[in-house]
């Protein structure tokens, strides 16, 4: 952002206002971190429509935005919360979503389509899907999104605490994924079978 450009909250306030192209480009500010947030969670078809709603809900919801936090956070926040009410809409038996025991595999979504023709770029991202979806997401909003824990906390509604734990907790699982050769191998089959 050059020194002259508006920040997040001015740009939003004046989208508020009835300024269309302030919230164009808050839009174009931030749809490529919102988008990515759920590329390797549901399917492609779903992508766009979930990055909507979280813009949607953004301006729905714009009096909670206090300035506490990044805008980037408060919206990946919300992204985060669109994410949860996706996936209880895919299942509407279960009463909610176990973030820390279902991974996006076991919920039957298909991988986006967003890995590359790199290999270790698809082993990385093919294991990042085996991982629970609460780690899943902390390691995502990490390395991709470079918040730090305090960030990610608020993102996904916990103590840092347990961010830094579920952080370890991710690190170490997604390791023993791409170390086990024997995983490796059914992934990679999987991987041209699919």
């Amino acid at each position: 952002m050059a020194p002259h450009d508006p920040t997040d909250p001015d740009l939003l306030t004046r989208w508020l206002g009835g300024d269309p192209d302030a919230g164009e480009a808050l839009f174009d500010r931030h749809f490529a971190s919102v988008r990515r947030f759920f590329c390797n969670k549901v399917p492609a078809s779903e992508i766009e429509d979930l990055v909507q709603r979280t813009f949607a809900a953004c301006v729905e919801h714009a009096v909670q935005f206090r300035g506490d936090a990044r805008f980037s956070t408060y919206l990946l926040a919300i992204a985060n919360s669109q994410l949860h009410r996706w996936l209880r809409k895919r299942d509407p038996v279960r009463e909610g979503l176990d973030a820390g025991d279902s991974s996006v595999r076991d919920r039957g979504i298909s991988p986006s389509g967003l890995v590359g023709a790199r290999e270790a770029q698809a082993r990385v991202l093919d294991a990042l899907q085996h991982l629970p979806l609460d780690l899943q997401t902390v390691l995502e909003l990490r390395y991709w999104e470079e918040l730090d824990s305090a960030e990610i906390a608020t993102v996904v509604g916990a103590p840092r605490g347990t961010v830094r734990s579920r952080l370890h907790r991710a690190r170490a699982q997604l390791r023993g994924l791409l170390d086990d050769p024997s995983a490796s191998a059914a992934r990679s089959l999987a991987l041209l079978a699919g």
